[in-house]
């Protein structure tokens, strides 16, 4: 894939994906160091969510995450109020996938999940009444309430930026 390529959206725009140069730093790295260092993230900044028991429908669950456009996949569940890494499985409870871009236009909330998953920009498959819980998270959660909330904001708006000029 060259630097020039995007996917076509549903509703015809286009869609910034990475080219596959930049999987090189995660083929390099052992999965589960990245897996270890997401699922570390995740728990500083959902630490508010996690003590009031907003995640707690994922206790003996498994939640697999793939970031198409990267190659990247990881997979988490809850054990004793924290998120922790497990093997990444298809056949998992809930399997997430689609591109960094539409995973940070859900994170900074520029592009509601709704919208997202009707379009297919990303998938959801496995466990309905799992995926239910985690679309719902995703909706609900207050951003005020998640740890460094004004810096990943920042970050978040600032990299969809610099993925649509460049690619």
């Amino acid at each position: 894939m060259n630097v020039l390529t995007k996917a076509p959206l549903i509703n015809h725009q286009l869609q910034p994906v990475l080219p596959s140069i930049f999987t090189t730093p995660f083929k390099l790295l052992p999965e589960g160091l990245y897996t270890s260092l997401i699922v570390r993230s995740l728990n500083a900044l959902l630490n508010s969510a996690l003590i009031e028991g907003e995640l707690d429908f994922l206790q003996n669950q498994t939640v697999s995450v793939e970031v198409n456009d990267l190659k990247l996949k990881f997979a988490l569940s809850l054990h004793n109020n924290k998120l922790i890494s497990s093997r990444w499985l298809a056949e998992d409870d809930l399997n997430l996938s689609g591109c960094l871009y539409d995973y940070m236009l859900l994170a900074s909330r520029q592009e509601d999940s709704d919208t997202l998953f009707f379009q297919r920009r990303l998938k959801m498959e496995g466990n309905t009444v799992l995926g239910l819980e985690v679309k719902n998270l995703l909706d609900g959660i207050d951003t005020e309430t998640v740890r460094f909330h004004k810096q990943l904001d920042f970050m978040l708006h600032h990299g969809i930026n610099l993925l649509e000029r460049l690619f």
